[in-house]
């Protein structure tokens, strides 16, 4: 009997010191002690915002259908930003905006939800002016040519560019 619980007290100091030593020298520490300031995952696969492939407007626009219901990263200067308060479609009235976005290739329109959209990001689409340089991951929806549907591309996250 001294031998089975000489072995469980092994065992549970074991188990014990494992656990202290995940805590103490988890993923947190390693991002405190590195200088290079990390980007903050964004989207439904959880990475930095520079590793979606970044998109021409042109060519999303050229071929829309081939990115409905997809998550993608375009970039440009702000060419307008219009705000309005919407009291429709979200049970609480909310700051619609609309960001005129303008890259060499194209123009196109980006809709923020504010607190009935799900932009996630500490820049608030209301904040940006023209000619802001951003970089933006999008939910594109429609632009199905048989439906009938136009176009639209909802903000997930706002960064400003680094120039």
């Amino acid at each position: 009997m001294p031998l089975l619980t000489t072995r469980l007290c092994f065992f549970a100091l074991w188990f014990l010191a494992m656990i202290g030593t995940l805590m103490v020298g988890g993923p947190e520490s390693s991002f405190a002690l590195d200088p290079l300031p990390r980007s903050p995952r964004v989207g439904s696969l959880q990475i930095p915002l520079h590793s979606y492939n970044r998109i021409p407007i042109s060519k999303l626009l050229s071929n829309p259908i081939s990115y409905n219901l997809r998550e993608i990263r375009i970039a440009g200067t702000i060419h307008t930003v219009q705000t309005q308060v919407m009291t429709q479609g979200c049970g609480v009235p909310y700051e619609l905006t609309i960001i005129s976005l303008e890259d060499e290739s194209g123009l196109m329109d980006v809709l923020d939800k504010g607190a009935c959209g799900r932009n996630s990001s500490a820049v608030r689409a209301p904040t940006l002016a023209a000619g802001d340089r951003v970089d933006l991951l999008v939910h594109v929806v429609g632009g199905m040519d048989g439906l009938g549907g136009s176009l639209e591309a909802f903000a997930l996250w706002i960064e400003r560019a680094q120039d």
